[in-house]
């Protein structure tokens, strides 16, 4: 079997040649929605090119059976990200200042903003806008993680190292920060601010706020912890001043998670060694309006 996680396009290209080849697949976070990008459209193909689904939550697991897959095949397990929180053995404040060479100040954000690329602003609009009002910051570092690889990712981060040059005092930019790195620096800032869905799925179990820019994860589901802003620059510097009311950060320290408390992979582990992939192959589109026969 081909087991397969998202909605990129490096996915699809493997995902189609297993479909041609006859190999079942296993897709991991379907039926999820990002109407600002086009891994909105991947992932529903991936989707209807696999033979058995894990996804995040209930709704994603009904959005799955309403794209024609049979019930018996979708099983919600939870968000696959929040395992590796609780497994790793997250660095201390100290270890991972060292680690990344830098020292944390009074307030801290990190910023990851990748590319809109179903938007009508461009990524260059929208990530100088972010710039602009995170520059106007008083005692806040900021911690950079590069763009991928979608279109205008160059962009963004040619942006990014222009910024980081002339502002070295507080701010570092990192082309990855690695797992354990990434979830390490969940313990220590504000929030995640920019459009990865790390800011909605890991962020959360971290009780600290996300600001989610623009609509690049418009549909998904969101918990209580994230603020969502458009890219213009009233929008954004709101955002900010949420952020750090004093009704909001009490609010933090009550958020739940949407996407689960762990225990996924061992979910799909279990559920994969019980499964029969006896004639998985062939599928019967299952309409949520007729009895299946």
């Amino acid at each position: 079997i081909l087991v397969v996680l998202g909605d990129r396009y490096e996915i699809f290209s493997a995902v189609s040649a297993a479909m041609i080849a006859n190999i079942p697949i296993v897709h991991l976070h379907g039926g999820e929605t990002t109407e600002g990008a086009f891994d909105e459209s991947i992932r529903h193909s991936i989707t209807k090119m696999s033979h058995l689904h894990f996804t995040a939550t209930d709704e994603y697991r009904d959005r799955v059976i309403q794209l024609g897959e049979h019930p018996n095949r979708v099983f919600n397990v939870g968000g696959l990200g929040i395992d590796n929180i609780k497994k790793l053995e997250l660095l201390t404040k100290e270890e991972f200042e060292e680690s990344i060479n830098f020292k944390l100040n009074k307030k801290n954000i990190l910023i990851t903003f990748h590319p809109v690329t179903l938007e009508n602003a461009t990524a260059q609009e929208q990530f100088q806008t972010l710039l602009d009002v995170v520059n106007e910051l008083e005692e806040t570092n900021i911690i950079f993680t590069k763009a991928n690889s979608d279109t205008d990712g160059r962009i963004i981060n040619s942006m990014i190292d222009e910024y980081v040059s002339q502002y070295k005092d507080k701010s570092v930019v990192f082309t990855s920060l690695g797992q354990l790195r990434y979830l390490s620096a969940l313990q220590y800032v504000d929030a995640v601010v920019g459009n990865s869905s790390s800011g909605l799925i890991e962020a959360p179990s971290f009780n600290i706020g996300t600001i989610n820019v623009g609509d690049r994860q418009k549909g998904r589901i969101m918990a209580d912890s994230v603020i969502s802003c458009s890219g213009d620059r009233v929008s954004v510097n709101k955002g900010f001043e949420k952020l750090y009311s004093e009704k909001f950060q009490t609010k933090l320290k009550q958020v739940e998670n949407p996407y689960g408390g762990g225990g996924a992979s061992k979910k799909i582990k279990t559920l994969l060694k019980e499964i029969s992939l006896l004639n998985i192959l062939k599928k019967q589109f299952y309409d949520l309006n007729k009895e299946i026969k």
